[in-house]
């Protein structure tokens, strides 16, 4: 990672962008009374990668791109089998995997290692602060980091404090589209409230699950499920995975 420190990058959410992308350049065509197809132009999923990949060097100010993407299988499958279960069957869009293909020749790719694309994003954007994390998932607001959200148009420059407090709600709500439910009876409201009621420590978290009469270890595993992974969480060199720990000063 020692290029990286050179200069800033815009570190992009490759899944994300190629579901995007391939949903926006599908078209529906009705042949007759009986039948309709789905198809897409490849040129077009080209053209709209470019785009994006423009208005992102405009919007953030950085003219280096990195585009990660995940494996198809990850270290929290490890913790918890059913992780995800819920998506699987979902139809994906036409020509996805050509697209990922072509991307790789184009611009400047990487899959993740045992590891999903938010993780290595969060370990670069930790690395080197002067990068900035792209993505439309509200779970970067967990790292202390630049986020500029594609979709609703918007930078974040969060601090440690704030990612910290984010993480525990994100602990304490859970998050359905990601299969781990959290504490029995809190949404994200209730567990901001908790929080800025007793304070934003791991024993207002484990107070508020032994509560609806669960165990600290569901509150660890839900923890470490909502945690995206920071620089010092993993070592490269032996391509290991720190997970995450409470705070010693909780």
């Amino acid at each position: 990672m020692e290029g990286d420190a050179l200069m800033g990058k815009a570190i992009i959410d490759g899944d994300m962008l190629v579901y995007r992308v391939g949903f926006a350049t599908e078209v529906e065509t009705q042949w007759d009374e009986d039948l309709f197809t789905l198809h897409t132009s490849f040129s077009e999923m080209k053209k709209e990668v470019y785009n994006f990949i423009d208005k992102i060097k405009n919007k953030v100010g950085l003219d280096e791109v990195h585009i990660v993407f995940s494996p198809s299988y990850n270290f929290r499958y490890d913790l918890m089998p059913d992780y995800k279960k819920h998506r699987k069957g979902k139809r994906k869009p036409l020509g996805m995997k050509q697209l990922k293909e072509w991307m790789h020749t184009e611009f400047d790719c990487v899959t993740a290692e045992n590891m999903e694309a938010d993780d290595m994003i969060g370990i670069l954007c930790t690395f080197n602060k002067d990068n900035i994390a792209v993505s439309g998932d509200k779970d970067f607001a967990t790292l202390p980091i630049t986020w500029y959200n594609f979709i609703t148009n918007e930078t974040f420059i969060i601090l440690p404090k704030e990612a910290k407090y984010n993480h525990y709600v994100q602990t304490l709500a859970g998050d359905v589209t990601d299969g781990y439910s959290g504490v029995k009876g809190i949404g994200v409201k209730t567990a901001q409230r908790l929080l800025d009621k007793n304070g934003i420590s791991w024993k207002t978290v484990v107070d508020a699950y032994e509560k609806a009469g669960m165990t600290e270890e569901e509150a660890l595993l839900n923890a470490r499920m909502a945690y995206i992974l920071q620089v010092n969480d993993y070592d490269a060199g032996e391509g290991k995975i720190k997970l995450w720990q409470p705070p010693i000063e909780d």
